[in-house]
């Protein structure tokens, strides 16, 4: 079922699926870029209640002109996400457990962290630091200059043209100005956001699951790492084999949730942690 909530002026798409039972529901959060009616498949496989939120600027979430946008993970994770779960509550969910997908597990990871949300765990899949620091040296080369060329590039257009680019859609310039600096940096600082969530994230105790995917080249197991030794705990870390893909090789970042979803959503459903 299509739903929507007003925050800000904005008009943010949310998809529902299944009906609230005794068990909390999924809130789940996408990837940068990745309108929601791609996950289809994935959402509509989970055993739960199940409340999707499309990213500003997304078609089932439209901003008129980026241009003139000026949001950034701030406003993800202080107003969209809490709209989002404020919601689930409302449709009957008894908690909420957020499960984000790349931008979306950090989105859910900082919003448990600094407290803008209470969820009762968090599960990220392929979500992990775009830092280079685990990358062989030649490559954290690359990986800067791809960085700097995502800065120049959103300053010059005063957007980033990700449709073009082909990577991570078309976004404002305040929006990868907070992805630029965790790139760069290795840590979290938001824009026009008083948050430490670098310390936020260290004094956790949301329970928390982090997945790759065996054969990600974009997050691999190390990207994954580096972001989950910043998180304090409780931590649980899982790989996804190649063997659970659908094709040689592993993973691809994002065809595993139209292709395997189950693959992915039977191991969230197996975690330990997760209140049934």
């Amino acid at each position: 079922m299509k739903l929507s909530i007003e925050v800000d002026g904005f008009t943010i798409g949310v998809r529902e699926y299944g009906t609230p039972d005794a068990r909390p529901s999924v809130v789940f959060l996408p990837a940068m870029g990745v309108p929601l009616s791609y996950y289809h498949r994935l959402l509509a496989a989970w055993p739960r209640h199940v409340i999707a939120v499309e990213w500003r600027g997304m078609p089932e979430s439209r901003v008129g002109d980026l241009r003139r946008a000026r949001f950034g993970y701030s406003d993800l994770l202080r107003r969209d996400l809490p709209a989002a779960v404020a919601l689930a509550v409302e449709r009957g969910a008894p908690q909420v457990v957020l499960v984000g997908h790349s931008l979306g597990g950090q989105i859910a990871l900082l919003a448990a962290a600094g407290g803008t949300v209470a969820p009762a765990a968090v599960v990220t899949v392929a979500t992990g630091s775009s830092a280079g620091g685990h990358l062989p040296w030649g490559r954290r080369w690359q990986r800067r200059l791809g960085v700097g060329v995502v800065s120049v590039v959103s300053w010059a257009a005063g957007h980033w043209p990700g449709h073009v680019m082909r990577f991570a859609g078309r976004q404002p310039r305040s929006l990868m100005r907070d992805w630029a600096y965790e790139a760069r940096h290795g840590r979290y600082r938001l824009a026009g956001d008083p948050t430490d969530y670098e310390a936020a994230l260290a004094g956790s105790r949301v329970p928390a699951l982090l997945i790759d995917l065996d054969g990600d080249r974009l997050i691999p197991a190390g990207a994954v790492d580096h972001l989950a030794r910043r998180v304090g705990g409780p931590v649980s870390r899982l790989t996804v084999p190649a063997g659970a893909a659908d094709r040689p090789g592993g993973f691809d970042h994002f065809s595993w949730a139209r292709r395997t979803p189950r693959a992915v959503i039977d191991r969230i459903e197996e975690w330990s942690a997760l209140p049934r």
